[in-house]
């Protein structure tokens, strides 16, 4: 079964191990050091401590087959009204792609991001993916996300309305 866990100092390096094409996802190390940096602005004040960064290791029983990082942001970058989800990174190791865990960690997060105590003030889940990133964008349908038409960092923008 599929399931979402914190980054622990026990799986940290197993996380870091997982390899995806980089020219489709930034690699994990570059995501976690984001997470740290969004921690340390909130224990300098300088970010209120709902907008870090939440990174989690995507797992089948004890093996970690993905890595995926969300956070809650104001919804500037994408013109949104209010706040808004947004999963900045998602990716399933190259030796587990094409079995279905990536859909399953979408439904999970999906759920998640429902769940929060929060969620229902905030209509929108948002994500980004390369033009040429067919499979990650059929995954992210596959959930209930949409191209908005936007581009932002050279990616096409997709976004889910949060019921």
């Amino acid at each position: 079964m599929i399931t979402l866990q914190p980054i622990t100092e026990d799986n940290v390096f197993d996380v870091l191990e997982l390899r995806a094409s980089e020219e489709l996802v930034a690699p994990n190390s570059e995501s976690l050091a984001e997470a740290y940096c969004s921690l340390q602005e909130v224990m300098n004040g300088e970010l209120p401590s709902k907008y870090a960064l939440m990174p989690f290791a995507i797992t089948l029983g004890e093996t970690i087959v993905g890595f995926t990082m969300i956070g809650l942001e104001d919804g500037e970058d994408v013109s949104a009204d209010g706040e808004i989800y947004w999963m900045s990174r998602f990716m399933i190791d190259e030796q587990h792609q094409g079995k279905g865990y990536g859909k399953a960690a979408m439904v999970l997060l999906v759920n998640l991001v429902k769940a929060w105590p929060h969620g229902h003030e905030v209509r929108y889940f948002y994500t980004s993916v390369v033009p040429h990133g067919h499979i990650a964008t059929k995954t992210y349908a596959g959930v209930g996300f949409e191209k908005t038409g936007q581009e932002l960092g050279g990616e096409d923008v997709m976004r889910m309305i949060l019921e």
